[in-house]
Order: structure tokens, then sequence, then C-alpha cells
């Protein structure tokens, strides 16, 4: 958590857009935030009802505050956006409406601020906001929280408490809830959206060392052939004998060996290092087929012998294609079948490997032709 507080997030990001599965608890956080509000307006509405002056705004503020809510609810659950900027403006509106009305309702007959339920539900719904709207603009609502209660509470010490507790006790117990509700919910969504950016900076990292390990598995066992078996032979050997320190004659005919094998591997990809060798066309005008790294020759000769040994390839379509410019390099792989979509599926292997190699990769079906593009950063 300490690495996670040196981080910025993007601004005006919120938590929800870098994490859309938290969506899930944010939901239903917010259902219990509306419920309980609900519960808490109906409950002191009818505890406090001699206290009401006017039913009419008393109903109406418990009508504004589940359309406040029902308005964030509906746009939380709503797909695509969900909780935009004007959508929680539109929501906050009404739940400040109740507490406005609420505290009209009760204009001349209230008897202690603490029983408005506006001022206690207008901070709850900032809470909730916390996963869907950034801290920055939770802190301006708090900011109008606060000033509206202020007001209510300068209004009611004005014109509903005659005595008892100083105007400034009144007013501080007023702005009491909105104040830590709204500064808690603005600490909230910092702390929530700094520790998603950090776990996701964390994820990335982990997901470069696993590509990292994936491409030197695959060069080991896959791109140079027999000559990542030789090391789990060569490796060994030469320890054993460095432990050792004398060399027998089963070590020599080993070496021996050793040798040969590791000429055989050399020598091998030389006889199939040609990709036009597995397509019915290569096209190389600026000569990039040679000058390919050798990690990146070998995945795209596996992904042509993968296509040129499927049954469902049309014979003679596969065209190779390479094109160098300026500043950039990149190749095309087509290839004609009658099915083309299990084609893919038949060589997806091969496509993996192909995104796994090259950082930038894509395949997609053209008709009765199956593309592959790739990007090419790097040569021999």
């Amino acid at each position: 958590m300490s690495r996670a507080r040196d981080l910025r997030p993007p601004r005006g990001t919120t938590a929800l857009e870098l994490d859309p599965l938290a969506a899930i608890s944010a939901r239903g956080f917010l259902i219990v935030v509306a419920v309980v509000s609900l519960i808490c307006a109906v409950g002191l509405t009818l505890a406090t009802r001699e206290q009401i002056s006017s039913w009419p705004m008393a109903i109406a503020a418990v009508v504004a505050l589940a359309g406040g809510y029902a308005w964030f609810a509906r746009s939380a659950f709503r797909g695509g956006a969900g909780v935009t900027s004007d959508r929680f403006a539109l929501a906050f509106a009404l739940i400040a409406l109740g507490t406005v009305l609420n505290s009209l309702s009760c204009l001349g007959t209230n008897l202690a601020i603490r029983d408005d339920w506006g001022l206690i539900t207008i901070g709850l719904a900032l809470m909730a906001a916390a996963p869907f709207r950034t801290s920055s603009e939770l802190g301006v609502y708090a900011a109008i929280s606060v000033a509206l209660a202020a007001l209510l509470a300068v209004v009611h010490v004005i014109l509903s408490f005659t005595g008892g507790f100083p105007p400034l006790i009144v007013v501080t117990v007023a702005v009491a809830p909105a104040l830590a509700f709204g500064l808690g919910s603005a600490a909230y969504a910092r702390e929530l959206l700094t520790g998603i950016y950090a776990e996701r900076l964390m994820q990335a990292e982990a997901r470069n060392q696993q590509f990292d390990r994936l491409r030197q598995e695959f060069v080991d066992d896959d791109v140079v052939g027999e000559m990542g078996g030789l090391r789990a032979e060569v490796v060994p050997f030469l320890a054993r004998i460095r432990q050792a320190g004398i060399v027998t004659a089963d070590d020599r005919a080993l070496a021996g060996r050793l040798v040969q094998n590791l000429q055989a591997a050399v020598a091998a990809p030389r006889h199939v290092d040609s990709l036009g060798d597995h397509a019915g066309r290569l096209i190389d005008e600026s000569g990039l087929s040679p000058r390919l790294h050798e990690d990146d020759r070998a995945t795209i000769r596996a992904l042509l012998i993968g296509l040129e040994t499927s049954s469902l390839t049309v014979p003679g379509s596969i065209v190779v294609e390479f094109i160098e410019g300026e500043s950039d390099r990149f190749g095309m792989v087509r290839c004609a079948s009658d099915d083309v979509r299990a084609l893919r599926d038949e060589v997806m292997p091969f496509l993996r490997m192909v995104r796994l190699m090259f950082r930038t990769a894509s395949e997609q079906v053209k008709g009765r032709e199956l593309l592959v593009q790739f990007d090419i950063e790097r040569l021999a």
C-alpha cells in the first residue's frame, strides 16, 4: 500500500473505468445505501411527525430522495458509460432537493436540527458515489452539501429555534454529517482508484515477465529446434566436467556425440530456412525475409507449416508478403479455405504463437481467406 500512495493515476479517471468488474460490488453498495437512506427518511419522518408543519413537503421530500436514488441506480446498472458526470449531477440534485424539502417541511416547528434526515442522506449519497466518480468531483459536491446544510441550519436558527443551543453549535451539528461523509467519499474514491491503478501496474509487469518467460521457452523448445533440447544435455555435462576436473574416455565419446548433434541442429534450419518453401507465393520486394530475426522467422515458419499441413487449406493458396517502409516493417500471411473459421480454430495455437512473439499482431476472416498481419520490429 505504501507503493500505491506514491502512484499518480490518470487525472479524471474513476475507479470503475480502471476496473469495470468492481461495478458489481459498487452497485451492491449503492443499493444498500439507498435502502438505508429511505428507511432513515421514512423512520425519522414518522418519529418526528409532531414537528412537521407541511405534510405535502414532507412526502415530496421522500419522493425526491427515492427518485434521486432510483436515477442513480438506473445509471449504475445500465451498460456503456454508466454513472456519468451529468447523470450523477441529476441524481445529486434530486437528493439535495429532498434535503431542502425535508428541512422546509418542519420550518417554524423544528425542535432539533439533528432530526432532519436530509442532512444525513445527502452525505450517504456521496459515499455511494465514490466508486463511480472522481475524488475531485466528490470534493466539489461535498462543499455544496456543507454549504446547503449550513444555509438550512441558519434558516432554522432564525425561524425555528428561539432558544437553547448557540447558533454556532446548531450549524456545526448540521454540517457535520455532510462534511464527514463528503471528505470520506473523496478519500475513499482516491484510495480506491490508487489501489486499482497499482494493481493494474503489477499485473502488467507480471504479464510482461510471463511473456518474456514464454518467449524464452518458445525459443528454447520450438524456435531453435534440436538446439533447445541440447541445452539440457550440454549444460549438465560441462558442469560435471568442471566439478570433476578430469575428462574420461566416456566423457570424450559423449562430447563427440554432442558436437555432432550440435552441428546437425545448426545445419538443419538452414535447409528449411526459406519461408517460400511452405507458401504458394512469397512476395518480398525489399528482401526483408532473409533479414528477419531468427525467432520471428521461426514463428512465421511454424504458422506456415500449420497452414500447409491442414486439410482445410486450399492447396497453393498460402501467400506470404513482406513490406518495408521508411520507418516501419510489417508482414501478412493469407490463406484460402472453404471453411475459414474452422481453419482458424485449427491453427489457433500458431496464431497465439504469432501474437506472443510479435507485439502487434492480429488475424481476421475476409470472405474465404484467413488474413494474419504483424509488425516487424527487430531484424537479425
